[in-house]
């Protein structure tokens, strides 16, 4: 592995992960693309999920805790992740790979959604798709009743605005049993109506009556 990685990654983290959404989701991006690069030569693919593909696809409406990846075996059956991540210089702790304020997550090695590669600047990186996102967000709002995934489906709505598959969106939704969030959520990130704890829960015991739960 080419040095100047560990270096790039100390660079990023040099002043500390930044409080900043902006500031942050760069320095996010930068490491996604390292992290990229090193587990490609590995034989590893490594794509973004979860709340740091939120904060990538929708930069400044969302700061990820931390960097989530999928990591899958491609062409070496015996290709080590571990390995990987201490040469750039970040240690196991718990579930987490920790470097700096940085921690980072591997909650599985198999990716079903589709993706597609980003660049920011000079970093390119693999990431779940948009719409993953979103649909993650509807369904975590009407099955799991996470108020707060609700108000960042209408935030990712509104800063999509409308540019997305709406045809696999509606898919996957009908298939998770939340499609009729859909429109709903919509409405609000349409409207100038704001976005309360009570309007949110109104609207989750307005779909559970109408479904019968």
């Amino acid at each position: 592995m080419p040095e100047d990685r560990r270096e790039q990654v100390q660079t990023v983290l040099k002043p500390g992960l930044s409080k900043e959404p902006l500031e942050h989701a760069g320095q996010v991006a930068r490491i996604a693309g390292v992290l990229h690069e090193a587990f490609g030569d590995a034989g590893l693919r490594s794509t973004v999920v979860g709340g740091s593909a939120i904060e990538l696809h929708a930069p400044g409406i969302y700061v990820s805790g931390d960097i989530d990846l999928v990591i899958e075996r491609m062409q070496r059956q015996n290709a080590d992740m571990g390995a990987v991540f201490e040469a750039l210089g970040f240690e196991r702790e718990g579930r987490h790979w920790k470097i700096g304020d940085l921690f980072v997550e591997v909650p599985s090695n198999t990716l079903t959604d589709p993706s597609e590669f980003m660049r920011v600047g000079g970093a390119v990186f693999e990431i779940v798709k948009k719409e993953v996102v979103l649909a993650d967000r509807i369904v975590g709002f009407r099955q799991w009743y996470v108020e707060a995934w609700g108000q960042q489906a209408i935030d990712l709505h509104a800063a999509f605005g409308g540019d997305f598959d709406e045809e696999w969106l509606r898919a996957k939704l009908e298939s998770e049993a939340a499609l009729d969030a859909l429109e709903p959520l919509r409405r609000l990130a349409e409207s100038d109506e704001p976005v309360t704890h009570e309007v949110l829960e109104g609207l989750l015991r307005d779909l559970s009556r109408r479904s019968g739960r």
